[in-house]
This record gives C-alpha cells, sequence and structure tokens, in this order.
C-alpha cells in the first residue's frame, strides 16, 4: 500500500526531482574519483556501501517531509 502511495502521488513530484539531481552531484564524484578497473573487491564493496548510504540518507530525509506533508494534509 505504501509503495502504491508513493509510486500515484509522490514520485512524479518536483520534490523527487530535485532530489534525484541533489543525489546525482553526490554520486557522481564517488564515481568520478574511483579506478574501477585497479580498486580491490574491498574498495569496491566500500564505494557501493558508501553510494547505498547516500541514497539511504536522501530517501529517510525525503521520507520524512512526505509523512510530515500526509499529518498536515489530514489536519488541514
Amino acid at each position: 500500500m505504501l509503495e502504491d502511495i508513493y509510486n500515484k502521488v509522490y514520485a512524479g513530484t518536483e520534490e523527487i526531482k530535485s532530489a534525484d539531481c541533489a543525489i546525482s552531484s553526490q554520486l557522481t564524484p564517488l564515481i568520478e574519483n574511483a579506478d574501477l578497473e585497479g580498486m580491490t573487491r574491498e574498495e569496491f564493496v566500500d564505494l557501493l556501501c558508501r553510494a547505498g548510504a547516500i541514497g539511504e540518507k536522501a530517501g529517510f530525509v525525503l521520507g520524512a517531509r512526505f509523512l510530515a506533508k500526509l499529518i498536515c494534509d489530514a489536519l488541514c
């Protein structure tokens, strides 16, 4: 049900598009500065974990904002 709400109500908003750009601007330096062919497996795993952490943080912030908006809309 939450996925349906997200997909139908929130996914196409300008806030999501803006967040996508912000996330990309954080991920791009990770990839551009990485020696993908020369890195070890551990370094690659670390890179993926750092990229995942960026997405996780952004998802948490966006989710909290969405929840706050839902609550405000329900109370008004």
